[in-house]
């Protein structure tokens, strides 16, 4: 009666599916699911059917009751598996884009019609019924073709509405298995007692798996931890379920240590990695991103300092590979998502950039101790408004001036750059100038400073002021710039100022290797420039190795005067003295009260700079407070006599 030539091939093609698929790790995700229940049901629907039709043959052989049974759990299970097609379906659309909630609410009511219809077939003869001559399809039989083409139609909708959100290889798989199904489903109309249809639907079935399910897609090739393709996937559906934690480690210098080690090696010891993560966090599924980092992800609260001290610890002993030693360093984040917070796309994003900074430099002094996406984030947004701010020229240069410590009077003033936010809050010189300095923005940032104080100079009686010159810094970055000399000359002559009105200074930390500074400092000092060692007291710097540059002014650093107040140290006052035997002018920072500004004074400094004479201020306060006369002054700053 029936023809089951196709059924045999199938079920075996199903078999070899079935188990290779259930020998590769799978994420615990909807769309994973959905899958393992459409497996399910088309094998129940596979045997179902071939079992229904042989009963049906010989129906006289078997109680009527037995022969109902079967054919409506053949129907149950027929008209589940397309829904089941489209529930795929909508994972898939799900994971690319935002779909309407009501339409999981909507879809089932065909679907429940449909199994209602069905199941009232041994009282209604809807879709089916046996009698004397055996089995016999319903009068309500294409309620089955109806409720087929209804998910495959609006599968098609959805497909060509999402259709520019979506990559054309998930587009185009997906159109392919709608349009399989829907020819299976037109060959099963026209050739009933042909048994194609199961054969159709695997078709679809592969097309899914190779498309979307192969777990080869999602597992990285360096180690069984998933890779990038898979954390999207995941961080995509448990972000929009519930909460989602992650923490997060990248390899330090992985590209330097990668070529030390070279390629083979690194990538059995990322392989190591994974292993010990599997197995040391089994309730976590690892990722393996890119370039030495990984994540941990769980739809669960994290303890991430634990963790990440876990794996600080293990990464304190070597990685051994085929007898080598690996001797690597993580740097941590940690990412709380919940359904109102931030898109998987931007978490990624921002993660794998915070972890590449992190892998160069480091966001913690603590590396074990992981940072948050909130805090990825200001550093975005600050690095988005430093980029902003030297693209519409809309930097800030701030005046702190720099007193007599004899007079009291104004005689020099230090430019600081200032960059603020889009509400108009500035943003602390310590978070923007790193960033400058990593991303290179620095030798801009630091000509417009230059640019900026050459028209202030130009601009302004200086010497009306009392001003003798302007202090402006100068990175160890810069000086890396091997036209530095060249682009400061243009600078000057393109405001007629002559470089003796400005003083350069440069940190302690950036004189480590004269060498590499030399020339550009001479360069520098041929133009006129001179220059001031800034923050003396806060690297390792002696004496002999200060005299080695060309600077006029040592600056001491706040901290090493606070110091001096705590305790008062005699080493202060002897290291004063000894610049000054040395030829050096002494300038101290950080001073907050009169007792500072007195004692600093006796003791041989020749400048006091500090929030007690001022904050740093915008050049139009500046010039407010200090275009007078040093009397005026004087009257208008009484506490600071």
């Amino acid at each position: 009666m029936w023809n089951y030539s196709f059924t045999m091939p199938s079920a075996m093609i199903l078999l070899i599916l079935v188990i290779f698929y259930f020998r590769r790790p799978r994420m615990p995700i909807r769309m994973n699911i959905t899958f393992l229940e459409l497996l399910f049901i088309h094998t129940m629907t596979l045997v179902t059917d071939y079992m229904s039709s042989r009963v049906d043959e010989t129906f006289t052989l078997y109680p009527a009751a037995y022969v109902y049974s079967l054919n409506l759990v053949f129907f149950v299970f027929f008209l589940a598996r397309i829904y089941w097609f489209f529930l795929f379906t909508l994972d898939i659309l799900g994971n690319h884009a935002p779909l309407p909630g009501r339409l999981r609410k909507a879809a089932p009511l065909v679907f429940i019609l449909s199994e209602l219809t069905a199941l009232s077939s041994p009282f209604t003869n809807a879709v089916f019924f046996m009698d004397a001559r055996g089995y016999h399809p319903g009068r309500y039989y294409g309620v089955l073709y109806v409720c087929f083409f209804f998910y495959l139609i609006a599968a098609a909708i959805l497909i060509l509405r999402n259709g520019r959100r979506l990559p054309s290889p998930v587009r185009n798989s997906l159109l392919s298995v709608v349009m399989i199904l829907a020819v299976g489903n037109i060959v099963r109309m026209l050739l009933p007692m042909l048994l194609v249809m199961n054969t159709f639907c695997l078709m679809s079935i592969l097309v899914l798996y190779l498309s979307f399910e192969n777990p080869d897609l999602f597992l990285s090739d360096r180690g069984d931890a998933f890779n990038l393709r898979a954390f999207k996937l995941v961080l995509t559906e448990w972000s929009r379920k519930n909460t989602c934690h992650l923490v997060s480690f990248i390899i330090r210098d992985y590209s330097e240590i990668r070529g030390i080690y070279g390629g083979v090696l690194m990538d059995k010891g990322i392989r190591l990695i994974s292993e010990y993560l599997s197995g040391q966090f089994p309730k976590c599924l690892v990722f393996y991103l890119r370039n030495g980092s990984f994540a941990l992800v769980s739809p669960t609260a994290l303890d991430a300092r634990r963790i990440s001290g876990e794996i600080a610890s293990r990464f304190q002993k070597p990685w051994i590979s085929d007898e080598k030693e690996l001797m690597l360093t993580p740097a941590f984040l940690e990412v709380q998502m919940d359904r109102t917070g931030t898109s998987a796309d931007h978490v990624i994003s921002t993660l794998l950039l915070a972890l590449e900074n992190a892998a160069r430099t480091g966001y913690l002094e603590d590396p074990a101790v992981p940072i948050s996406i909130q805090a990825i984030d200001q550093y975005l947004i600050d690095r988005q408004s430093l980029e902003s701010a030297l693209t519409h020229d809309r930097l800030e240069v701030f005046l702190q001036p720099l007193v007599d410590s004899a007079t009291g009077h104004l005689v020099a003033a230090e430019a600081l750059s200032r960059i603020r936010r889009e509400n108009g809050e500035l943003i602390p010189p310590s978070v923007f100038i790193p960033i400058a300095e990593k991303d290179g923005s620095i030798i801009p940032l630091g000509e417009q400073v230059l640019r900026r104080t050459c028209r202030f100079i130009r601009d302004n009686d200086l010497q009306a002021m009392g001003l003798k010159w302007i202090n402006v810094n100068l990175s160890p970055y810069q000086c890396m710039s091997p036209d530095l000399a060249a682009r400061f000359r243009v600078i000057l002559e393109d405001f007629a100022v002559p470089a003796e009105l400005i003083h350069l200074e440069l940190t302690e930390q950036s004189i480590n290797d004269y060498s590499l500074l030399e020339h550009q400092l001479l360069a520098l000092q041929e133009l006129g420039f001179q220059f001031a060692l800034d923050d003396y007291g806060s690297g390792h710097s002696n004496l002999t190795r200060v005299r080695e540059y060309p600077f006029k002014n040592i600056k001491l650093d706040m901290a090493i005067v606070r110091n001096y107040f705590r305790d008062r140290d005699p080493l202060l006052p002897a290291l004063v003295q000894g610049f000054k035997q040395m030829g050096f002018s002494i300038t101290a920072e950080g001073i907050e009260t009169k007792e500072m500004a007195d004692a600093l004074a006796e003791i041989g400094c020749d400048y006091l700079q500090g929030y007690y004479f001022s904050q740093p201020v915008s050049m139009s306060v500046f010039l407010a407070r200090y275009r007078t006369t040093p009397e005026d002054r004087e009257d208008a700053h009484p506490s600071h006599q």
